[in-house]
């Protein structure tokens, strides 16, 4: 009886550090149903996102998100809740192509962009729907999506029942480019509402601007959860590892939404200058949180005359008073257009051209 107790203690011990291994078809079940997820394998979860924080309520909120993987597969699940609403975990694997506008793609249209992340690859389904759909982004654009339908899935999101998931088992050879190796993923899961350029009221892990209540609203989406997935750059997955401890975020939560906001503009020599006797105007952005700018230069008469990006990376610009062609442009007022590329501000600021 004692011999039977431990070899049922050591048997449960065991399944509650569940490192990654070479074949895992046997415990991870795609049926809709996450708990053969251990929590070592959850990387968004009760720590990172609050039960409440949608802004439609827990019955339209994300809970976390699940990662593990063996030679063969990657397997996911995003728990959620969803009432008439759609759900949908957001893929990354390659920095040089991916989505940068929903809005603009040809299929599951909504309004938000990226920011810090474009995903290649997404999983969406909706509310009562059992079969989520794996879209693929079209290698080096971001807006054809291919339906990709030989991936397993499974979802059982039901109205009002707040204990379900969405659960896909990926081929690696699916997520790969060109056949290029896989080095980390980063992930990012939303709710967002079943109607075409509409907008999502929870993410995880949660976005540093915040959501919005009102579905119409643009959001920018910039946060994200990455997993390392291929430390040694051999070319292969790392088995024998806990996903947890291979997890960072571009921000971890918890923290407090904070919008973007321009906090001032610096111009280093005043905002009046001679470009025809050498003169530059100088100037630079301060804002209260991290973000890249382009800045566009029109006339009073709202005509384009130039565009500078200057040392874009640390937010400051200058500008020696010449349009496209390199002319000298005539004595007047001009307009700086500050444009972040998140999409979430824009600012204007004026400057004078003497002659």
């Amino acid at each position: 009886m004692i011999y039977k107790y431990l070899i049922y203690c050591i048997l449960y011990l065991s399944c509650l550090v569940a490192e990654t291994s070479a074949d895992l078809s046997d415990r991870i079940i795609i049926d809709g149903y996450s708990n053969d997820f251990t929590t070592d394998e959850e990387v968004v979860n009760d720590m990172h996102e609050s039960s409440s924080d949608s802004y439609w309520g827990e019955y339209n909120d994300v809970k976390g998100i699940k990662v593990t993987w063996d030679n063969t597969f990657l397997y996911l699940a995003v728990d959620a809740c969803s009432w008439d609403n759609n759900v949908m975990l957001f893929i990354d694997v390659y920095d040089y192509y991916g989505i940068e506008d929903m809005s603009q793609v040809n299929a599951w249209q909504r309004s938000f962009k990226f920011y810090n992340i474009n995903p290649d690859y997404f999983v969406g389904t909706w509310d009562t729907n059992d079969s989520p759909q794996f879209w693929k982004v079209q290698e080096g654009g971001a807006l054809q999506l291919e339906w990709i339908q030989n991936v397993e899935t499974f979802s059982t999101y039901n109205t009002g029942s707040i204990n379900r998931s969405m659960e896909m088992k990926i081929p690696w050879t699916d997520l790969q480019a060109n056949q290029e190796p896989i080095r980390s993923i980063k992930l990012l899961s939303l709710i967002t509402s079943g109607d075409d350029f509409s907008g999502s009221p929870d993410c995880a892990p949660d976005n540093l601007g915040g959501m919005s209540n009102n579905s119409s609203q643009m959001v920018v989406l910039d946060n994200y959860v990455n997993i390392l997935i291929d430390a040694d750059s051999n070319g292969e997955p790392d088995l024998g590892i806990l996903p947890q401890e291979r997890t960072t975020f571009y921000k971890t939560p918890p923290f407090s939404p904070l919008p973007l906001l321009v906090e001032n503009v610096l111009f280093q020599n005043g905002k009046v200058f001679s470009p025809s006797s050498g003169e530059k105007v100088y100037f630079e952005l301060e804002t209260n949180r991290g973000s890249e700018f382009d800045v566009k230069i029109f006339d009073l008469n709202g005509e384009f005359v130039d565009f500078s990006d200057d040392e874009i990376q640390t937010l400051s610009w200058s500008w020696d008073g010449r349009n496209q062609r390199g002319e000298i442009v005539p004595f007047g007022v001009y307009i700086l257009y500050f444009i972040a590329n998140s999409g979430e501000i824009s600012q204007k600021e004026t400057v004078v051209v003497v002659n």
